[in-house]
């Protein structure tokens, strides 16, 4: 089999609707997208499960069975633990990219700097804890994945609480002599402005345990997948 040029990741607690409605739409984009890229979803622990059918996506989907809140990143590693692709691209399940700009930075990649990680410009995106208007987000990006898995991927350190996993991320790429840049233009992707209600989002514990990181040498955590998960058989019928 022929290795991806792109591992498109995302992971989702709950709304089964909106990640059938994800894979549908996936599901019509162009060849030139779907032949040159492999989609993982992971779902972290849902109580609502998706019906997920099989298509003509490269799909892989893997379902944690260890209740651990706020696992955003252990989900993502899992997405990276299972990736084959050349380039990873990470983002919210409630977030849809476009297509016409997708398949410009699929036919892109080989230009792009392995050591760079990549963030894009999303239409209509609104910081959840401040309403405040934003560019882009923590969360959605692209790096090379072997630079990614080497370099050390998510800090699992971080989860069991809210926030800070995705602004670490950058701190440790940086601290091995990684850069970051944001596509300006075009706008890539939609914020689809769908959030899950009444969940515990205090930082305090989480933006703690970030500057004592930093202040200690910016290293990641030791382990990483440290819970039970298993693959999802995809149904046929």
């Amino acid at each position: 089999m022929v290795m991806p040029k792109l591992s498109i990741i995302s992971h989702f607690y709950n709304h089964p609707d909106l990640v059938e409605s994800q894979i549908a739409y996936w599901d019509s984009l162009p060849d030139s997208i779907l032949s040159q890229t492999e989609f993982i979803l992971v779902d972290d622990c849902s109580e609502e499960l998706p019906v997920i059918k099989a298509t003509r996506l490269n799909l892989k989907v893997f379902r944690i069975i260890t209740d651990i809140p706020w696992n955003q990143a252990g989900a993502r590693n899992l997405g990276t633990f299972n990736a084959t692709g050349e380039w990873a691209l990470f983002f919210d399940i409630d977030q849809k990219f476009y297509a016409e700009p997708m398949v410009n930075l699929i036919a892109s990649l080989h230009l792009l700097n392995p050591q760079t990680l990549y963030y894009f410009r999303i239409k209509e995106l609104t910081n959840t804890l401040t309403g405040v208007s934003l560019q882009s987000a923590p969360s959605t990006f692209m790096v090379n994945l072997a630079r990614f898995k080497w370099w050390g991927m998510y800090d699992e350190d971080f989860a069991g609480h809210y926030g800070y996993e995705d602004l670490y991320v950058p701190q440790v790429w940086e601290k091995h002599g990684g850069d970051r840049i944001l596509f300006n233009e075009p706008v890539y992707f939609e914020d689809l402005s769908f959030g899950t209600m009444n969940l515990d989002r205090d930082t305090a514990h989480n933006k703690a345990l970030a500057q004592q990181k930093m202040a200690t040498g910016t290293k990641n955590s030791p382990g990483i997948l440290r819970f039970e998960w298993d693959p999802v058989d995809i149904s046929v019928g």
